[in-house]
Order: structure tokens, then sequence, then C-alpha cells
């Protein structure tokens, strides 16, 4: 079991309060919005893993009573069953989606994160707005082979060592509390059953831009 701690990053957090300064919207709205930037908090998550699957999640035993921005580090789980290479995430809009594995490229570069040795690996994600259009995202994650488990945060896997950190434009997420050998009982992995139907990342996108289509003509 590996607990995250996930924050917003001070760039990501200043260069959107300036920015929003500019937009023409009225005062309240705006001053509401930096304030709620001024004021996010982390998000916490967990991950647990087996040999063969892992199951990572928000922890909402920590989360604040009052509204909270958060980190802008999603609040979906996702499941990865490393024998099947089947990584879904399970999206309140969209139900279950699969993601394809992220082509990543591993550098000479090295940082220890608390007693762990760790190398830096590179990746640009493709990301599909609420507003109906594709960007791109850089990725660094920072993997240790001394846990030689290809799990991570999110759907930041497939590294030939535990994901530790994950940097991204928005937001870090930073492994705080490593357990390897948890009780039995204290193991969450939901599955994705059999059944189930799991649409593609194609098809969510497409669903994204009809929802958009229709509401825009509202």
């Amino acid at each position: 079991i590996i607990k995250y701690t996930a924050e917003m990053n001070i760039k990501h957090r200043k260069d959107f309060i300036e920015d929003i300064k500019e937009k023409d919207i009225d005062m309240n709205t705006k001053q509401s919005v930096i304030q709620m930037y001024k004021n996010a908090e982390p998000d916490y998550y967990e991950l647990h893993f087996t040999e063969d699957k892992s199951y990572y999640f928000k922890d909402k035993s920590l989360e604040n009573e009052q509204y909270n921005l958060g980190s802008k580090a999603g609040l979906a789980p996702y499941y990865y069953n490393l024998t099947a290479k089947q990584l879904v995430e399970d999206s309140r809009s969209f139900g279950y989606v699969a993601h394809k594995p992220l082509d990543w490229e591993i550098a000479n570069e090295t940082k220890m994160i608390g007693d762990f040795k760790c190398y830096k690996a590179t990746t640009t994600e493709t990301l599909y707005s609420r507003q109906g259009h594709y960007y791109d995202r850089e990725v660094v994650a920072w993997f240790t082979p001394d846990i030689p488990y290809k799990y991570g945060p999110k759907n930041y896997v497939g590294l030939p060592g535990l994901v530790l950190q994950v940097e991204r434009k928005e937001f870090t997420i930073t492994a705080t509390k490593i357990n390897l050998n948890p009780d039995g009982d204290k193991l969450k992995i939901k599955r994705v059953g059999k059944d189930e139907k799991v649409i593609s990342h194609e098809e969510m996108t497409k669903r994204i831009a009809e929802k958009m289509k229709d509401y825009n003509k509202r």
C-alpha cells in the first residue's frame, strides 16, 4: 500500500490567477475563483497492489468538509491488470474507460525520494478538454527499480519500477508512505468485472464532443 499526496503547483496557481484577472467576467465570480485557487489544499490517494493487479483511488477519509478545489490531479480511480495489460479509469461521467500505455523515455538523471534512488522518465500525454479540443501535457515520472513493480498513480504505469513521483504542469504527486507488507485484509483492489462495459478513450472524447455540441446549442 502506497500513500500519495498531490499538490497544485505554485506556478500553475499563480499563472491561472493572473490569467483570470484579465478575463471579461463579473468581479464577484472572478474573486470567488481566485479565492478557490488560493485556498486549494492537497489531495490524498492510495495505491494498493499485488503481483499482477493494482488499484489507485482518492482517500476520501482525509477530505475537508468544506469545498476544496484540490490539486487538479483528478478524482477517478484507476485499475491496472498487469497480466492482461488492461488499464481502466473509473470515470464518474463515462463509466469504465480504457487507456493505452504511455510511451516512456528513461533518462540517466536520478534523485532520492525518501530512502529510494529514483530514475527520471518522460512522456507526452495527449488529453481532450471539455471545451472540445486535444492538447498535450509533458509528464515527468520518477520511479525506483528497488521496488520492482510496474505501478504508479493514475495511468502513469509501465515503468521498470514503482513510480514514487509524477510532475505535470498543474500538479505534483509524491509518495509519502510505503508499506510493502500490509495485512491482506487491508488491501482494496476493485476489479473490473468481465461483463462490465469498457469504452475506449476515443469513444470518451467522442461523447465529450457530443455533449459540448448539445451544450453550445442550448
